[in-house]
């Protein structure tokens, strides 16, 4: 069952696990895929858009790959998620439908089995049951927190494929070793877990006090890959908060 629609997919793929999926859109993209007895997905709570009614829901607190429980949801709620996951699974065949909560990309990730990407904790979309959700935190705890919101992050590790959300255009950068990026929070979407990632404040005080931007920085040094959003949702909210009444614009 495919969608009757104008354009064609932008992406269309097949996993190693034989499930394949399409994504749909270039502004507001969307992730249908295939699902049969053989293959199931994992989303957070509220994640799904629309489904095949042959598909069945089950939420509870398993993280994928078999991993669960209080503690597990608990934290992953620490992380940026969900306290409750959902799984889809059939008996048969059917599609199920993952549309982006903001203009973006989605990109798809086949991961080996072990193999982990470490995402910002609105990044992660939906995988493969086999993939695992974990929180992860920076080697200096205490500044993550002091850098707030932007610094909580997810560990996703395979093996099966798993899709991230971006917003805007997905910039991504290879770094070298000892190469290093100074990323405002909000920009930054995932990165491989050979990068480094530490909390850095503002130099200056002029900066911190009238730049206008983050007083932290995410210092990511190589090797590795990262990939950055080019919007963020809480600048497009200051710049639409100034047009609404009472803001003073």
């Amino acid at each position: 069952m495919i969608p009757e629609l104008p354009n064609p997919a932008e992406v269309d793929g097949r996993a190693r696990s034989g499930m394949t999926y399409r994504i749909f859109g270039t502004v507001q993209p969307t992730l249908i895929v295939d699902v049969d007895s053989r293959h199931s997905m994992l989303s957070d709570a509220g994640g799904m858009s629309w489904m095949s009614a042959s598909v069945d829901m089950n939420t509870s607190m398993t993280g994928g790959g078999g991993t669960g429980g209080l503690l597990a949801g608990l934290a992953r709620m620490v992380g940026g998620g969900t306290l409750f996951m959902i799984t889809f699974t059939t008996r048969s065949e059917g599609q199920i439908a993952f549309a982006a909560d903001f203009p973006g990309k989605i990109v798809p990730m086949e991961l080996d089995p072990g193999e982990s990407i470490i995402m910002h904790k609105h990044a992660f979309l939906a995988a493969e049951l086999s993939v695992t959700l974990a929180v992860t935190f920076t080697r200096r705890f205490g500044a993550g927190l002091v850098g707030g919101d932007g610094f909580v992050l997810q560990k996703v590790t395979g093996p099966g494929m798993a899709f991230a959300e971006l917003d805007g255009d997905a910039i991504e950068y290879h770094l070298q070793p000892g190469e290093t990026l100074l990323v405002e929070p909000g920009h930054l979407a995932m990165f491989e877990p050979s990068v480094a990632f530490d909390v850095q404040l503002m130099k200056g005080i002029r900066n911190l006090i009238f730049s206008g931007e983050a007083l932290f920085f995410a210092r990511l040094q190589g090797p590795g890959r990262v990939w950055l959003n080019s919007m963020t949702v809480s600048k497009v909210a200051h710049r639409i908060g100034e047009y609404l009444p009472g803001s003073g614009g």
